[in-house]
């Protein structure tokens, strides 16, 4: 069996236009699919709205746990439902995980 494994970032994600162009384009794909995404950028706002303060180094987000518990609820929630809705609404059968689920990670 086959398996297209596509990986989007957050410009894709914070970007509604290329978001649907791009899910438009996926949901055309034949046979099984994955989608992995990210979402950083959505991330550090939230952590933001509520106070804390991302840090950065070289690019890379430190995680500690307060920003752990923010990436999750981003990543696996907020942003992952969002794009599960989309597919759906073009007829695609999908359903979203995180690295959590299953042990897939």
């Amino acid at each position: 069996m086959n398996v297209s494994v596509i990986k989007i970032g957050g410009n894709i994600i914070d970007s509604p236009v290329e978001l649907e162009q791009f899910l438009t384009d996926f949901s055309k794909i034949e046979g099984h699919k994955v989608l992995v995404h990210g979402g950083g950028k959505s991330a550090t706002k939230m952590a933001q709205s509520i106070g804390l303060v991302p840090q950065m180094i070289d690019g890379r987000r430190i995680t500690d746990a307060p920003m752990l518990d923010v990436v999750v609820m981003i990543y696996a929630g907020q942003i992952n439902k969002h794009i599960v809705a989309q597919l759906q609404a073009k007829d695609n059968n999908a359903i979203g995980f995180s690295g959590a689920d299953g042990n897939l990670i």
